[in-house]
């Protein structure tokens, strides 16, 4: 997916004489849109975690590349881009796609406020 993306939409793009940065958030944003394309198949329902986890990766690529450059050759950059897409970002959208397919197949309320006896006068 990564050399199609490249090949058909980031080349083509620079050859036209848009900027670097702009061709690489040209290709974030169509490959978000695709992202959340799929993964709204599966659930039945259109939400924006996936695209917005795809968006968040553009300021991620600015801050690890800051990283390097105050940092060469330091692991502070791979430790950031691992810490907020692998452990934070993934589960953090799973979790709020099966929240929300939880709150659409009528499950009710995924958090509950108040539990026990005291509950029910409510």
């Amino acid at each position: 997916v990564h050399y199609w993306l490249v090949r058909h939409l980031y080349f083509p793009c620079i050859r036209l004489g848009v900027n670097k940065n702009v061709a690489m958030i040209l290709v974030f944003f169509f490959s978000a849109v695709m992202h959340e394309y799929v993964i709204s198949i599966p659930f039945h329902m259109i939400r924006p975690w996936s695209f917005l986890g795809m968006m968040g990766q553009v300021p991620l690529v600015a801050i690890t590349k800051y990283f390097d450059k105050i940092r060469p050759g330091s692991i502070i950059g791979n430790l950031t881009f691992w810490l907020t897409f692998c452990i934070v970002g993934q589960p953090m959208a799973i979790l709020m796609y099966t929240i929300d397919s939880f709150n659409k197949s009528g499950g009710g309320s995924v958090v509950q406020l108040c539990s026990g006896p005291s509950c029910d006068e409510l």
